[in-house]
């Protein structure tokens, strides 16, 4: 059984080799009249699909523009003095090798919701808006846009409507891309608030415990101890002065202080005065009895009594006045205003005044200095405490400043997830139909017929190339 179909198979394969090398049987003649038939009715009935395509087919418009995107990128920085800084940039479009932003845009270009979009503004239905071709030349950042329609006017509407539905979309793309942005901004405020409510809470806190109102409360101490300790070294430099004079002064009264007051006291008595003229008019009168009479005459000897009366009298007056009694103390003061000694003295005890108020004043301000000092040691860490909180609470509000100023700056910065794209070319009105679908079926025709006719002429030939093939074989 099995041999019985193997010989049927070689005896079609015979049958088939014969008819394709050897032809049919008819003559020369009416062979080239079938093959003429032939390519006749194919020639004919392509050229006939080809004429019934172009008058079915509408004429089409095309309407073209071209967008471009800028190549540089946009920056803004906003300084808070005092409080932070807030930057917001966007890089140049083209600055990733990896990413070409007109790909994405030739993407949302030719997207359904674009060309939905652009056929509800122009009432029409969606079907009714061909998808735009696109074109994006190398090294440039043009991206040039073309559509086709029935009319003219048709196509340049569909061109705008396209262009207009593209920018609305992307306008619709960066606000929700800010709004997001914002968002995430926002979410994370009410902790930037909260932190600055907390460090400010622990300042106002301290300040009331401490009685601490600023560091510079802490600065203006340290500052008046300092013009107190310059005060100080004037007054003690003063006094110095005051005391090398009183010194001087005594030095040439041969007087202490408490002497000389003791002297102008004296002088300032009305009564020790007149007893002080007195004594001085006995003296003269008995220097110049001394010289007229003996030794012991009544008047010389009335005189010494006279004298030595009032000079008991200035003692007891000195006694009275001072406390204490000195002959050569006593008499050592002249009656006379002229009395240069006096005025000395009174110098000597106006200088003695003034050093002895300088000195207490020195004392006191000893004291207040020792006790601002001890208030700033004891002050020291509070201080510092202070300073770290105030230094808690400004970084806190940088951060939160900076926070918001970053969020308002990036409403500014819209295109920086989409770049700005520009209209250069505006979609134009076409003056003639679109001839390139009626060329391209024309050439498809004429590459039809010389395929039939190569066909049929390989055909023609192929009984001798066959036969001297099969024959070599």
């Amino acid at each position: 059984m099995t041999s019985n179909k193997s010989q049927h198979t070689s005896r079609t394969l015979i049958r088939l080799k014969n008819a394709i090398v050897s032809g049919s049987n008819m003559s020369r003649k009416q062979r080239r009249k079938v093959y003429i038939q032939t390519a006749a009715a194919s020639i004919a009935f392509i050229w006939l699909l080809i004429i019934i395509v172009i008058l079915i087919i509408p004429t089409q418009y095309v309407s073209k523009w071209t967008l471009i995107l800028p190549g540089a990128g946009a920056g803004a920085v906003v300084s808070l003095d005092s409080i932070g800084q807030a930057n917001s940039s966007s890089k140049s479009p083209y600055a990733s090798s990896a990413i070409d932003p007109r790909e994405n845009y030739k993407a949302i270009a030719t997207s359904y919701i674009v060309r939905s979009q652009a056929a509800k503004a122009l009432d029409v239905p969606t079907s009714a808006v061909a998808k735009p071709k696109l074109k994006l030349p190398s090294q440039t950042g043009l991206m040039q846009f073309s559509i086709k329609a029935n009319t003219a006017k048709m196509a340049q509407k569909l061109a705008w409507a396209n262009y207009n539905s593209l920018q609305t979309l992307l306008t619709t793309l960066r606000d929700d891309e800010i709004k997001q942005r914002e968002m995430s901004i926002k979410s994370g405020m009410e902790g930037f608030v909260n932190k600055v409510g907390d460090t400010h809470d622990k300042v106002l806190d301290f300040q009331s415990e401490t009685k601490l109102l600023s560091p510079e409360q802490f600065k203006e101490l340290a500052l008046t101890i300092e013009r107190l300790r310059h005060s100080q070294v004037n007054m003690q430099a003063q006094l110095h002065g005051l005391d090398s004079s009183i010194t001087t002064l005594e030095e040439h009264l041969s007087l202490t202080t408490a002497q000389a007051s003791d002297l102008l006291t004296l002088r300032n008595d009305q009564l020790y005065r007149q007893l002080l003229i007195n004594y001085a008019l006995s003296n003269a009168s008995l220097a110049e009895l001394t010289g007229q009479h003996g030794n012991k005459h009544p008047k010389l000897t009335n005189q010494r009594d006279k004298q030595t009366s009032l000079l008991v009298a200035l003692k007891k007056r000195s006694q009275t006045l001072i406390g204490y009694q000195d002959p050569r103390f006593i008499l050592m003061l002249s009656a006379e205003n002229t009395d240069g000694r006096a005025i000395l003295i009174k110098e000597l005890l106006s200088l003695s005044t003034k050093a002895a108020g300088l000195r207490s004043e020195l004392d006191s301000l000893t004291v207040q200095i020792a006790q601002l000092q001890e208030i700033l040691i004891d002050n020291n860490d509070e201080i510092a405490k202070l300073n770290d909180l105030n230094r808690e609470y400004q970084v806190a509000t940088a951060v939160f400043t900076s926070a918001l100023a970053k969020m308002d700056v990036g409403k500014a910065d819209i295109y920086s997830a989409y770049p700005l794209i520009q209209l250069l070319e505006a979609p134009t009105l076409p003056r003639k139909p679109d001839k390139l679908f009626t060329l391209l079926t024309l050439v498809g025709g004429v590459a039809a017929s010389l395929f039939i006719l190569i066909g049929l002429a390989l055909l023609w030939i192929r009984k001798p190339i066959l036969q001297k093939i099969l024959t070599s074989d």
